[in-house]
């Protein structure tokens, strides 16, 4: 399970500009190193995705142009 969420996360960074062009300002949902659904809301992605694909082996990521700041 671990490691298909590291090759999730590898392929989320190795494609992220091609990402970016398609899903700017959207959630997706990887699995199996492939944009399976997208979605501005997150929790709408989720609650489709949650029927089709194992949960604890999708991930789930925002796409931005912008970088986001954290304030802690």
């Amino acid at each position: 399970m671990l490691e298909e969420s590291e090759r999730n996360e590898k392929w989320f960074r190795d494609h992220y500009d091609e990402l970016v062009e398609k899903f700017d300002g959207e959630h997706v949902a990887i699995y199996k190193g492939d944009v399976v659904d997208h979605d501005r809301d997150l929790v709408k992605l989720v609650e489709r995705a949650k029927g089709k694909y194992p949960m604890q082996l999708t991930l789930f990521k925002y796409v931005s142009k912008e970088k986001l700041v954290f304030l802690l």
